[in-house]
């Protein structure tokens, strides 16, 4: 079953611009082949997310369990937030083209 991480914190809006460049750079360098998608979300109140779709969920508890602090959580500690964490299954979902 695949798996949702939301990882968010309120950004200084003076630091989300290296928050956007990190995660662009971490795109661009190719994703895990664990991730199915990832996305970067700013909300009008400073709040930074990071969603990402994982292919399971032992993939997802995977990188949460190993070495190193998961690249969500540190993108956004870097830049002075204090990071929130939710892990969600994804029990229906729906592909819907524009």
């Amino acid at each position: 079953m695949a798996a949702l991480s939301l990882v968010s914190a309120v950004i200084a809006r003076e630091r989300q611009p290296e928050v956007i460049e990190t995660y662009q750079g971490m795109v661009e360098a190719d994703l895990p082949s664990v991730i199915r998608e990832t996305f970067l979300l700013v909300s009008e109140d400073g709040t930074v997310a990071i969603a990402t779709v994982w292919n399971s969920r032992e993939a997802l508890d995977a990188v949460r369990q190993g070495p190193e602090e998961p690249f969500a959580r540190r993108v956004l500690r870097e830049a002075g937030g204090d990071p929130k964490a939710q892990f969600f299954d994804i029990v229906a979902e729906s592909n819907v083209s524009g």
